[in-house]
Parts: C-alpha cells; structure tokens; sequence
C-alpha cells in the first residue's frame, strides 16, 4: 500500500477515535465523499489501529434510521473488532431510487476506512434484506450477509449467493416462512448458511442475535481461511450455540457451524436421534401443514384486496369494518392465534400481514386519495388485530377528525394516549386534526401530554 494511503487512512482512524472516545461510541451523520446528502452512522473498534484491518458491516435500514440501527451491533461489534457504516438513506416499500443513490454513495466509503476487503458484510431488514442481497449477488464482493424478515423472490434467488447468509425471522413474522424457505434452499445448494426464529414479530433483531450473527461469521471466516483460526474463540463460541440449542433445526446449525473447526460427534449422534425421533417428525409435518395454511390464506384473502376494495367502493355497505373483519377471517385468526405450536404461530403471523396492509399500505392510499371512509374502515380493523398500539390509534383519530367526526377523532385520541403516545408537539400542528383544533378538548388533550 503507498504511504500516502496508509497515512490518510491513519489520519481518518484517529480522528474518529478521538470523536468515539469510548467503546462502542456512534458517530452520526458522517458525510459520504461521493454524495454530501447520504449520510451514514459510524462506529470504530475502541482501539483503531490504521496498520490492521477490520471487518466492516454494512447497515440497510427500511427507514434510513442509521443510528437506531447501528445501536443494534454496537455492542457486538466492539466484541468482535468490526467497523459499522449505518445508512440514513435506505428506504423499504417505497421506489427504489433512494436505495441505488444510498448504494452508489455508501460501497465506496468502504476504502475510506481500515477494512478487510475479504472481509466485507451486508444486512438489512424487510425491503432492505433485499438490497443486501442484491448488494452481494451484483459486487461479489461481500463474504456474508445477514437477513432479517426478507422475503423470497426470483430477483434475488438463493441460488445466485456467493456468500454465507445468517437469516432471522420473528415467530410472528408473516416472512418467516419465506425466510425457512431460503435456508432450505441454501442448505440444499450446499453454501454456508444458518436460520433463527426469534420472539416477535416483523422487526430487526435484538442485540443479542446481532452478537450471535458476528460470531457465527468469525467462524465462517476461519473456515474460508479469511481470517486465522482462534481456538479459544471456537470453543467460546461452540460452549454458547451447544448450551442454546434445543431443537433439530439448531443441532443441525451447530453440526454445519463447527463440523471442520473442532470435534462434533457428539452434535452428530444428537441430531441423528432427532431425525428419528417420531415427536420431531409429527412437528415438522405440523410446521409444513400450518406454512401451507398461511400461504393459501395470503392467496384467498390478501391477493385479493384489490378486488375487494373495488367491491367496497361500489357498494353502498353501512357498516365497513363489520364487513372487512368478515373479509379477512378476523375471528378465525384469533382464536386460531391463542392457540400452541404451528397452528398458532401461523395464525398470528397472518394476522400480522393483515395489520401491516391496514395500517400501512392501504392506510397511504385512502389518505392520498382522500378516502377518508375507508381509511377509518381498514384502521379500525386493525386495532381488533392489535388494541395496543397507539400509532394505529393515533391514525384512526386523524381518519377520524377529516371526517368531521369529533366524537371519534377525541376517542381514537385517548385511546392512543392511553397507549403511550407523547407527542404534543405533532399532535399540535399536525393538519390531519385542523378541524378539531379549535376544540377545547384538543386544547387540553395537547396541555396534557406537554404536562407529562
């Protein structure tokens, strides 16, 4: 490397040392060079040393929360020595514009830093899965990714990954079949690979899977040879998945993780009794069967939702919400949901495809075009699916207040205050509730949050 390089790159890691003074430190808003608009969350290793390299990882997140991401493989990242680059231009579910300019002004500030070339990751989230994907698949320049909630398309076919994939999914997560789907078909391809579930539903996973996921790509690098063997950390690291692992899916993970790194035997006799065992069977056909359940409940229900709006905006129906719990099984879902094992995990997962249309994509609509009647109508099925949730409210008020209907608009409202919403400052200005500004409840309801 010229001298002029590695005292660029010396200069760089010591002032970012100095503004990430302490381990694990996020330094925000950090311009890129090819684009002074996208903006990126950086962390450093505690101790930068411009004559190493380190691993970098690359952050998508599906709302361009660069730090709020970041947070998320802080702590493992310190652990294992990476360097992070969180986007604040990544977007999900919206064009893909956003993406291509975030990615053509974030994959050069790569050189910028201290990192291993062979030792370059991607993750993303939902929508941004995806791009991690694409990332990989279009560079060949990535040596893993990881995946969270994504979904399985042709676009980006297992097939075409030239890299190891760590993929999660929430229990409730309507993409955790889809996440499965593509771990079979790694596995059947032959390439690195490793699936978890998680408690929860659509959303990135907790910290501590973020440090399960950098391990698990420090002992994938060992195995490629990208980085050397560290003995101690393989026996750390087999210690922790061995004590975690209950099911055949995770013997089966520890088996393909360690098998070339240390002695296994034990994991191979374990996980031959589970395929043998008739209880483990009877689950995994119960997981098949219940997976089927939810993809022809999306095929009958929800790639119908056109149709039955169209229906819906010709029809003279007096009670919207009645007939859209009706329309999509509402009541059936739940009590199926309430129920253990597959049955109820893919009940629940549906469920939460329901309450992500609602509240999301056909809420977007009916505001854009003024369809003021439906949106109520697909809110207020949402808050059947989940009366927790003070965002849902909160719209359903909005919805509400451009109706003119005031006894609503004030019962939405204190539904979501009553739920947690803070937000005084928003709630003052925003226009949705320009018709019931005037209102002393309004008035008092805004005094009260700024009370708070």
């Amino acid at each position: 490397m010229p001298l002029c390089s590695v005292l660029l790159r010396s200069a760089i890691c010591l002032l970012l040392c100095v503004l990430s003074a302490s381990a694990g430190t996020l330094v925000e808003n950090v311009a890129t060079n090819v684009d002074a608009k996208q903006t990126y969350t950086l962390v450093l290793p505690s101790h930068c040393d411009a004559s190493k390299q380190y691993p970098l990882l690359l952050i998508f997140d599906p709302r361009g929360h660069g730090t709020f991401a970041a947070r998320i493989f802080a702590d493992a990242a310190e652990e294992y020595g990476w360097i992070l680059i969180s986007s604040n231009g990544t977007r999900s579910d919206e064009s893909w514009e956003p993406n291509e300019q975030a990615m053509r002004a974030l994959w050069p500030e790569v050189a910028r830093y201290s990192a291993d070339p062979r030792r370059l990751y991607a993750t993303g989230f939902s929508g941004t899965a995806m791009m991690a994907w694409l990332l990989g698949i279009n560079t060949n320049g990535l040596a893993g990714v990881i995946g969270v909630g994504g979904r399985l398309v042709d676009e980006v076919s297992p097939r075409k990954f030239s890299f190891a994939h760590y993929g999660f999914a929430g229990e409730s997560d309507f993409n955790n079949p889809d996440m499965r789907a593509i771990d079979a078909a790694l596995a059947r391809e032959g390439k690195a690979h490793r699936f978890q579930s998680f408690q929860g539903d659509h959303r990135w996973i907790p910290p501590e899977l973020a440090r399960d996921a950098l391990g698990w790509m420090e002992l994938v690098a060992m195995k490629e040879k990208r980085r050397p063997r560290d003995e101690a950390l393989i026996a750390k690291l087999y210690e922790r998945d061995l004590a975690a692992a209950k099911t055949l899916r995770q013997y089966r993970a520890v088996l393909e993780t360690f098998d070339g790194l240390r002695p296994i035997d034990d994991v191979r006799a374990t996980v031959s009794r589970l395929e043998r065992d008739p209880a483990v069977q009877r689950e995994l056909k119960e997981e098949e069967k219940w997976d089927a359940f939810q993809a022809q409940y999306f095929k009958e229900t929800l790639d119908r939702i056109p149709a039955i709006l169209a229906a819906l905006r010709q029809e003279d129906v007096p009670n919207l919400p009645a007939r859209l719990l009706r329309e999509f099984r509402i009541a059936d879902l739940k009590r199926r949901a309430s129920r253990e094992g597959a049955e109820g995990a893919a009940a629940r997962r549906a469920l939460e495809a329901v309450h992500a249309q609602m509240t999301f994509y056909l809420f977007r609509d009916f505001f854009n075009r003024r369809e003021y009647r439906l949106a109520t109508a697909v809110l207020t099925v949402a808050t059947e699916i989940h009366a927790d949730r003070p965002a849902t409210w909160y719209n359903l008020g909005a919805a509400h207040a451009r109706m003119n209907d005031r006894r609503a608009a004030f019962d939405a409202l204190a539904k979501a205050i009553d739920r947690g919403f803070r937000d005084a400052d928003a709630l003052a200005t925003d226009e949705d509730f320009a018709s019931i500004r005037d209102d002393e409840r309004f008035k008092t309801l805004v005094l009260g949050l700024r009370r708070r």
